[in-house]
């Protein structure tokens, strides 16, 4: 939840830029802003017009401490749940249950950058993608609450946005670094003219990692440079490169983990495990404002070639998939009144390829990853468009009803080039959403609304290998479906600032996933049900908002139950791979730009296997950070992280139902205690 007292988070980024996605609505004003994209506080003020679960995560909440990973970025925002599997960028990201069992290769949750996919068209994501450090601030979108910008999954979307050289002037620098060998450099720099204005942003980092054989390195920039077309439109070109190379140390049993939680599995350093690709992408949006109607039109490129040997006992391939993805999109706005009263018509439609020359080799030698015999050569299509249109109308003085409606296609074609076992599906779904938003008082929204979100399998369900260990398309797969409810409330009174909702999910054909013995296996459930509470709720307990002193409790806490529904064989039992509860909080002193204080964090232990017998440990963590950050100028920061030194467990994988989960490698150690320090300078 966005901090009240942003003032005082500190660290000054090298890139606190505004961010501001597709999706935001485009802004016009006499200052001579960008008209293709917002601020944070234009962002703010447009999901609050949503009924449903939005979060807006702007810069200065990401300036008070280090910007490693999606964790470091999303940790205080409600309802969001990622764990790094190993510190670094590969991780669990979690929102409403989706992707439940995916612990690498996002699904569920639809990645935005400057408001185009990063997604790949099948739906599959990379954490690697983006850097938080080049970014002003990420708009989420929890559940179907995307729908008005075409999004339909159960977890919702995720938009980073770049700054702009009128958002952003000047120049910015900024480093950081710590324990397990942790080192960043970010540099920015914005100018603006008349009638055009150009941003550039580069970072660096690297870490050894906590853990034996989980080195990264990435190497990432980006910029746009926008310019007027006449006094109504704005066309900005985006540019971006990513160059991620990381080791991966595998997953231990919960013998290994207590008895060395830095090692890492046998096969990962016998194999040298890892994921590298470099990631190019271009995109353009072009937008135009007219009195109360707004259009843009957008088109985006995307490129990554990756290198990624795995290794588990029994065993072993190298992966190497060449992708290039391209999106389409339109969206019209007509904020025209109605009858006297406030209205919203919403119309876009988006379409997507993505093709991916897909490889695998056995190992040559009895070590490392010297590429052998060809054992998989496929091409694989993803095709998918979507068509959506949302109504807002306020039917009485402060309360919006809300009616939409998205129509969505997705075709994946795998042609296999070597065993001819090739395989074509389409999946076809409508998704209707109601729902109603009301001021309560001054400052207070009520909210409730009824979705339906549908999700086709990614290349990653689709095509699995089978116990010859050959990759062959599953046809009967069928598309995961959902219907959630959900209520909430949102707002500031006097000390309080809160962010509450509660949301019951009927869920059928839910994709699980599961180890196999060496394989992942992916299959449809029959019913489930994913229920929760997402809570952010910030107190000042000391001082006045007008006061430069003041000491505030913030705090998130994420409530997730799910289950099967009356299963054959696992009746009601708690789906594996997410805790229930999970709890963030911090006791922060401010006084004139200074900030000061202890942080804790604790998630519950979670079942691993279906029957539930076998269970992660939950984890209390003790932290502290303090800092300076007062704007331009000068900026700093310090924080220790699980001060205690715990051995934990960060996440884990699903076992396999078929044999007894005591000795399958399933755990994820979490990072032992770190100190981490940074400083930034802004011109």
């Amino acid at each position: 939840m966005s901090s009240p007292i942003r003032s005082a988070s500190l660290l000054a980024a090298a890139l606190s830029c505004p961010l501001v996605a597709a999706e935001d609505p485009i802004v016009v004003s006499a200052d001579g802003a960008s008209i293709t994209t917002a601020d944070a506080t234009a962002a703010e003020a447009e999901l609050r017009l949503v009924p449903g679960g939005t979060d807006v995560v702007p810069a200065a909440e990401l300036r008070g401490s280090r910007t490693a990973n999606w964790r470091d970025a999303l940790q205080s925002s409600p309802g969001v749940y990622v764990q790094p599997r190993f510190g670094a960028d590969e991780a669990r990201l979690s929102i409403r249950g989706s992707g439940l069992q995916r612990t690498f290769h996002l699904r569920g949750i639809r990645l935005l950058a400057d408001g185009q996919p990063i997604s790949l068209a099948d739906g599959g994501g990379d954490f690697q993608a983006t850097d938080f450090a080049l970014a002003d601030h990420i708009a989420v979108w929890r559940g179907a609450n995307a729908l008005a910008w075409g999004g339909a999954t159960l977890g919702g979307a995720i938009d980073v946005v770049s700054p702009t050289g009128r958002s952003a002037p000047g120049i910015g620098v900024r480093l950081e670094g710590g324990s397990f060998g942790y080192l960043k450099g970010v540099a920015q720099a914005g100018f603006a003219g008349v009638d055009g204005d150009a941003w550039v942003g580069v970072s660096w980092s690297q870490q050894e990692g906590f853990r034996e054989h989980a080195s990264q390195e990435n190497l990432r920039a980006q910029g746009n440079v926008g310019w007027r077309l006449g006094e109504s439109g704005e066309n900005r070109l985006f540019l971006a490169y990513a160059d991620s190379d990381s080791e991966l140390p595998g997953a231990l049993t919960r013998q290994q983990m207590e008895a060395d939680p830095e090692q890492a599995s046998a096969d990962a350093v016998l194999r040298d495990m890892k994921r590298d690709y470099p990631l190019y992408r271009i995109a353009d949006r072009v937008a135009g404002a007219w009195g109360d109607l707004r259009a843009e039109a957008s088109l985006a490129y995307m490129r990554k070639e990756l290198f990624h040997p795995i290794a588990v006992p029994g065993f072993g391939t190298i992966i190497e998939q060449d992708s290039d993805d391209w999106v389409a999109a339109t969206r019209l706005v007509d904020d025209g009144r109605m009858a006297g009263r406030g209205n919203r018509i919403v119309f876009g439609a988006e379409a997507g390829l993505g093709v991916v020359d897909a490889q695998q080799h056995a190992f040559a030698g009895a070590s490392g990853h010297e590429a052998g015999a060809l054992t998989a050569d496929a091409v694989q299509t993803a095709r998918n468009a979507a068509v959506y249109g949302e109504w807002r109308h306020e039917a009485v003085d402060g309360w919006w009803l809300v009616g939409g409606l998205q129509a969505q296609w997705t075709s994946l074609d795998h042609d296999d080039r070597l065993n001819g076992l090739s395989g074509a599906k389409t999946w076809r779904s409508l998704n209707p959403k109601i729902g109603v938003l009301g001021e309560a008082g001054e400052g207070v929204q009520v909210f409730a609304n009824l979705s339906r979100s549908s999700e086709a399998p990614t290349f990653a369900e689709y095509v699995q290998f089978d116990d010859t260990f050959t990759t062959r398309p599953q046809q009967d797969l069928e598309q995961q479906t959902a219907w959630t409810g959900e209520v909430g409330t949102r707002g500031e009174v006097d000390r309080l600032r809160w962010d509450l909702a509660a949301y019951h999910a009927q869920v059928r054909d839910e994709y699980l996933a599961y180890q196999h013995g060496p394989l992942a296996v992916t299959e449809n459930a029959d019913r489930t049900v994913h229920q929760g509470v997402e809570a952010g709720l910030d107190i000042r307990l000391l001082g006045d908002a007008a006061e430069g002193q003041r000491v505030t409790l913030l705090q998130t806490y994420t409530w997730g139950r799910f289950r099967f529904d009356g299963d054959a064989q696992w009746g009601d039992n708690q789906l594996p791979g997410l805790p229930e509860h999970v709890w963030r909080g911090e006791l922060r002193w401010e006084l004139d730009g200074w900030f000061a204080g202890p942080t804790a964090e604790y998630q519950c232990g979670w079942p691993v296997d279906f029957a539930n017998t076998y269970e992660a440990d939950g984890a209390l963590l003790l932290g502290a950070r303090a800092g300076y950050d007062a704007g331009r100028g000068f900026s700093c920061f310090i924080e220790g992280r699980n001060l205690t030194d715990e051995i934990y467990v960060a996440t884990t994988g699903v076992a396999n139902p078929a044999s007894a989960p005591e000795g399958q490698a399933l755990f994820n150690p979490g990072d032992g205690l770190a100190v981490n320090a940074g400083a930034a300078w802004r011109w």
